[in-house]
């Protein structure tokens, strides 16, 4: 199985794992909120679940950080840089 590919700019910008994590907890918000998952959502949650730096407490910090109200989110992140 191929590693996901991101771009050099957002490696260095953003941990690809919190990255993915980011997209591992969408997906289960998505699910939450009832709606069916795509053949593509269902091979991401896959590969996902596989990558051994996506791991429950990191996607647990993802859904945290995506449940946040919106005025949270410039200062869990560092928006400096």
């Amino acid at each position: 199985m191929k590693p996901l590919n991101f771009s050099i700019e957002l490696n260095r910008l953003m941990d690809p794992y919190w990255r993915k994590a980011r997209i591992a907890a969408r997906l289960l918000i998505k699910r939450e909120a009832g709606r069916p998952w795509s053949a593509r959502d269902r091979r991401l949650a896959a590969r996902l679940a596989e990558d051994p730096g996506v791991t429950n407490r990191l996607v647990q910090q993802a859904l945290n950080w995506h449940q946040a109200p919106h005025s949270f989110h410039d200062k869990l992140v560092d928006t400096r840089n």
